[in-house]
């Protein structure tokens, strides 16, 4: 889903397995609002650039709309997850927030490290998490606050430590595994050739993860907002990663209309535009949502 223009006032669909677009006009709810991700059918919405922190959830087949707590600045959160539907009692949302948002909370309070929650992901039951710069972490609720539990790995980790040099998910994949999804980015300010990216298997009953240089016939799709996914490939390029990328710095211009896909087996990225309708020096975000969610039963 892609959400661009002077105010965000303009959306669409992409789907890569049919190459098709679809505009969503006249759905007033998600003007001037971003995707963080999608739940259960549910939207995830904030204001991309509002210090007030709109937040809500949405249901585009129902149009029902429940209003979330307002985040105290939502340009500085880039992903959410729901652990059940949100009409079922007792649900609970977990939002992460950006590095630079983290390195001021530390700054200010003194809190150095274990503060810095890049990724998380709700896989089993559990929500896991991951902290800069190497601790695998399960989180939970304790009364009012949310507790971090550092998970005791069998070998030591292999993800870089350099917290500018990498983005990383945690993303479950279609056949009930829990996979790490690491994207290093090139020494340079503005360009965005030289991404690279590994895959690793995450067991959570031997607390250990190993790199896996294939992934069959599978797609993972990945953006700067939302968990990402990872799906059987259905008119998709197989054992490749489909990605965005946005400037976060940057919140009034657009830097990258394109859709890069990325080939584990060759190391080799191809780069496509999905919408030429697409705004051009406008704000852009984007989020891959579940491919059901406009589509009623």
């Amino acid at each position: 889903m892609i959400s661009h223009g002077e105010s965000v006032e303009k959306h669409l669909i992409y789907n890569p397995s049919e190459k098709s677009v679809r505009m969503l006009n006249n759905v007033s709810v998600l003007n001037g609002k971003k995707v963080l991700d999608s739940f259960y059918g549910w939207l995830v919405l904030v204001k991309p650039a509002d210090v007030d922190g709109d937040c809500c959830l949405f249901n585009p087949i129902t149009e029902e709309k429940i209003e979330l707590p307002k985040l105290d600045d939502s340009r500085t959160y880039n992903q959410c997850i729901l652990t059940k539907p949100p009409t079922e009692p007792d649900y609970k949302e977990y939002v992460t927030r950006t590095l630079e948002q983290q390195e001021e909370e530390e700054q200010e309070n003194g809190r150095v490290g274990f503060d810095d929650l890049r990724t998380i992901a709700f896989f089993q039951g559990t929500t896991y998490g991951f902290m800069d710069p190497d601790k695998f972490v399960t989180i939970h609720f304790v009364g009012n606050t949310i507790e971090f539990r550092q998970i005791p790995m069998v070998e030591p980790s292999v993800i870089p430590h350099s917290s500018r040099a990498y983005d990383i998910w945690l993303i479950e994949s279609c056949d009930g595994e829990l996979l790490v999804v690491q994207r290093v980015h090139p020494f340079t300010e503005s360009c965005y050739d030289g991404m690279d990216f590994t895959v690793f298997r995450f067991d959570t009953n031997r607390m250990s993860y190993a790199e896996i240089e294939n992934i069959g016939n599978r797609t993972i799709f990945l953006s700067e907002n939302g968990a990402g996914y990872c799906c059987v490939s259905q008119e998709t390029k197989p054992n490749s990663i489909y990605y965005t990328n946005e400037d976060d710095k940057n919140f009034n211009r657009n830097q990258d209309r394109n859709l890069h896909i990325f080939d584990l087996e060759n190391r080799s990225t191809h780069s496509m535009l999905p919408s030429s309708k697409v705004a051009t020096n406008k704000l852009i975000t984007t989020c891959w949502v579940q491919p059901e969610i406009f589509h009623r039963p």
